[in-house]
């Protein structure tokens, strides 16, 4: 067998496995959404995880078999249901069954000859804009989980919706194709390290390309390719909590002007 051949029945194989992955999404999504529309029920913690690792498992799946837009949807219902949780207010719940709306959508695009998700995307960032009381969306990428918690607290009153990853592929795979107004960013992350994020996402021609950079480095000194470099620079130390506090301050002011 020659390497073509060997390389077009991997390709027919991995073609099988994403038809039967499309075949079973709409029961997962089923699953999904009975989780859902019980957590206006007094659901208890066990059911909420169950729900939980329902969305995470469909997400990495789908991540797998070559359709990020459904990955994407997940990452958001994910956020949805984590920084929701006290509330199950219908209105929680209807946002969350458009989370699913949209994953039934990716199954009719995926059986294009040629598909193409841009519709999502922007459904994705309507849906943010409208949910959100928030002025911006902003995305934590820090492998401690001490020090995401201090980001947190540091930020808790000022109006931006956090999202957080510990792992700077999958921080980058959200950068590319979900839309952020800022970035908080430690050097040291899983798999690919802030300054390999920050250096990714400006060269991509991609929806962030110029979003709004915080860098916190237990460095106060830091070389950058040109061009390259994070908008603002926080190190690590006593001062960390109000400096963090007072760029993200900085950037929402610039977002009003």
């Amino acid at each position: 067998m020659n390497k073509n051949t060997s390389l077009d029945k991997a390709q027919q194989i991995l073609r099988q496995l994403r038809d039967s992955f499309l075949e079973e999404l709409p029961e997962r999504c089923d699953t999904i959404e009975d989780g859902i529309l019980s957590l206006g029920n007094d659901a208890d913690d066990e059911h909420f995880q169950r729900l939980y690792r329902e969305v995470h498992s469909l997400k990495g799946s789908a991540g797998t078999h070559g359709i990020p837009a459904i990955s994407t949807i997940c990452h958001q219902l994910e956020d949805g249901l984590t920084t929701t949780r006290e509330t199950t207010a219908p209105e929680r719940i209807d946002l969350y069954l458009l989370y699913l709306d949209l994953i039934h959508r990716c199954i009719e695009i995926a059986h294009d000859k040629r598909p193409n998700y841009t519709e999502i995307d922007q459904a994705l960032e309507d849906i943010r804009r409208h949910s959100s009381p928030h002025l911006l969306s902003g995305l934590i990428v820090e492998n401690s989980p001490a020090m995401i918690a201090l980001y947190q607290g540091a930020l808790a009153e000022q109006p931006v919706q956090l999202a957080v990853e510990q792992d700077g592929m999958v921080a980058l795979n959200r950068l590319l194709h979900e839309r952020f107004d800022l970035l908080i960013m430690g050097a040291e992350t899983r798999t690919l390290n802030g300054i390999g994020v920050l250096y990714a996402l400006r060269a991509a021609n991609g929806i962030n390309r110029h979003i709004k950079v915080i860098l916190v480095s237990s460095s106060q000194r830091q070389s950058f390719a040109p061009s390259l470099e994070p908008d603002m620079l926080v190190p690590r130390g006593p001062e960390m909590i109000p400096n963090l506090a007072g760029a993200v301050a900085e950037i929402i002011r610039q977002a009003r002007d």
